[in-house]
């Protein structure tokens, strides 16, 4: 998710005007790739979870 997110913004930042990733003010960009990483840490620690249950 992580990977997909900074192939659309590198393209993005190419193809249009540079739009830098500002962490203070979160900007949109910054505000994704924060929801991208909380999104593939939670996939990984649900994935170890159902493995300890079997």
């Amino acid at each position: 998710m992580t990977f997909i997110w900074f192939i659309v913004w590198f393209i993005a930042n190419l193809v249009g005007t540079r739009e830098p990733l500002l962490f203070d003010p979160v900007n949109v960009w910054a505000g994704t790739l924060i929801l991208a990483v909380a999104l593939d840490l939670s996939a990984a620690h649900a994935r170890n979870t159902a493995k300890r249950r079997d």
